[in-house]
């Protein structure tokens, strides 16, 4: 997935209005018309410093003037959105259970980008670690989804009932399938619980998004850089455990001779 964009600041909302202004139709056909004039009546250079006076005007005008500016920010806040948006994982293609936390996920996301949009610009560190969060999460429940269909075609009971069986036949000649199949349910075992502490720690997290977002909106009219830092370093904080739970997943996979991990002893380890 692509590095989410940097914070949408002042100084690109200030050039974002200039540029606005310098090229708004209205202004640049005022512009056009009193310099065509100007060639039409043989005057030129008379004119061109009054065109030049009158558009540099028009186009003050429309610098200062509120709707403009309202229409520029919401021009400015969509493309950035839709960039944003590209390359999504397409939430249908997950399993209901993993779905449904990656929707809350993005419901919060969402709600974040309100409170932020109610301050005086809309995008700010804080939505930043918010972008990088919902996109960590989307890697994390692609891996979640893998695991989901592996233990859905391979269910670990499944494994342990046929192994049990060819235990209780104490046939020599089954050794070999009964060390496979041990194999197996220690692999399958892994992801299991690599899938538990995954849908564990998400609902804890998304729980946390809530807080940030109850803090967002009790600060939200404060400039202080100190409180933005703070909200932006929970919401990383929350992405790196994020990815402790998807190195976990990975290693369902790279390390089946490791026991299957102790739910609680993970809980413990992510704090």
């Amino acid at each position: 997935m692509a590095e989410p964009q940097r914070p949408y600041r002042r100084a690109e909302y200030n050039r974002a209005l200039i540029a606005n202004a310098l090229l708004s139709p209205f202004n640049v056909l005022v512009l056009a018309g009193m310099l065509i004039a100007g060639i039409a009546l043989n005057a030129f250079l008379l004119v061109l410093p009054v065109a030049l006076v009158v558009y540099g005007v028009a186009a003050a005008r429309t610098y200062l003037d509120g709707e403009e500016g309202e229409k520029v920010l919401a021009r400015e806040r969509d493309r950035r959105r839709a960039a944003l948006d590209e390359g999504r994982l397409d939430p249908h293609a997950l399993a209901d259970p993993i779905r449904t936390l990656l929707e809350g996920a993005t419901q919060r996301e969402q709600r974040i980008r309100e409170a932020i949009d109610r301050a005086e610009l809309p995008y700010t560190e804080v939505s930043v670690e918010v972008d990088r969060f919902v996109r960590a999460m989307e890697g994390t429940a692609s891996r979640a989804q893998l695991l989901h269909e592996a233990l859905a075609e391979t269910p670990p009971a499944a494994v342990e009932r046929r192994l049990e069986g060819l235990r209780a036949e104490e046939d020599p000649a089954q050794a070999e399938l009964v060390r496979a199949l041990e194999q197996q349910l220690l692999v399958q075992q892994r992801m299991e619980s690599q899938l538990r502490r995954f849908f564990n720690e998400m609902e804890r997290i998304l729980v946390e998004l809530d807080t940030v977002r109850g803090n967002l909106v009790s600060v939200s009219a404060s400039t202080e850089a100190a409180n933005q830092q703070r909200l932006a370093g929970e919401v990383r904080d929350l992405r790196e455990e994020l990815g402790a739970v998807a190195e976990g997943m990975s290693e369902a996979y790279e390390r089946p001779d490791r026991p299957p991990d102790d739910p609680a002893a993970e809980g413990q380890a992510l704090r």
